[in-house]
């Protein structure tokens, strides 16, 4: 494992906190202004290996530079049961889309302007759950998936996959209505993008770093969906400057 974060398992649990947010719920009470990325202590992220928003949360730690400690399953002690689940300093930050917004202050020194906060919108409730829907739609691209998992459930998803293109990304559909395609995401990235090479403009900050940690697993693993999503001149340029600098890649699936 590398040195900015380390797998285990709580001692114990301590007592949930009443005021954790919801999904898609704003912090209650905002962190402190006056935090600075040396102030982040204590940080554990409650997170699954290969979920594409948990990557996104590891990808930003690790291009900040910010130590963690990974705790693999859902925060036992807590009402929220998804992941990712952050805690920093003592604080509970629950859904990948709230955690980012409330870290862009403290890790680029400035709230996401309206604009980066409509492209990190856009990928997390859109075309990541698109990623996620046409990558289980194929065969092929869910045996790549399980080889990443490994283990027993490398095993299960492989034998089991023709069964889950069947049945699973009809799901994905149902539970978000107008979902697009990975196609239609990857056009209004562009237009997004326009003619500056990042999101935030001439230097990536935090939503082009999340995006990237958020589509890694899908490119790491060859899916059909991640070739559609760099299929865009402007995309793949993107992908290319961000790859080429990444401090994430090598880390995410050590």
């Amino acid at each position: 494992l590398d040195s900015d974060f380390r797998t285990t398992m709580p001692a114990d649990e301590k007592t949930p906190l009443a005021d954790a947010n919801k999904e898609k719920e704003d912090l209650k009470e905002p962190l402190p202004a006056d935090w600075k990325k040396e102030d982040l202590n204590e940080v554990v992220v409650y997170n699954m290996k290969v979920s594409p928003p948990c990557c996104k949360i590891r990808a930003i730690f690790h291009h900040y530079g910010i130590k963690f400690t990974v705790v693999e399953g859902p925060k036992k002690d807590s009402d929220y049961k998804k992941v990712p689940v952050v805690m920093i300093n003592g604080r509970q930050i629950n859904d990948s889309h709230i955690i980012v917004k409330n870290l862009a202050s403290i890790l680029d020194g400035k709230p996401l302007s309206q604009e980066e906060l409509k492209v990190e919108e856009t990928f997390t409730f859109g075309a990541m759950i698109a990623l996620e829907a046409e990558t289980a739609a194929n065969c092929g691209d869910l045996c790549s998936c399980a080889k990443l998992i490994g283990g027993v459930n490398c095993c299960l998803l492989s034998f089991f996959s023709c069964c889950i293109c069947c049945c699973i990304p009809q799901g994905f559909y149902k539970r978000n209505p107008g979902l697009k395609s990975v196609a239609e995401y990857r056009e209004e990235f562009a237009t997004m993008l326009g003619d500056e090479p990042y999101f935030h403009g001439s230097e990536a900050g935090i939503v082009d770093v999340g995006l990237y940690g958020g589509m890694l697993p899908f490119h790491v693993t060859d899916t059909n969906a991640m070739a559609v999503m760099l299929s865009n001149d402007k995309i793949s340029a993107w992908w290319k400057r961000m790859d080429e600098n990444s401090a994430a890649k090598n880390k995410l699936f050590a």
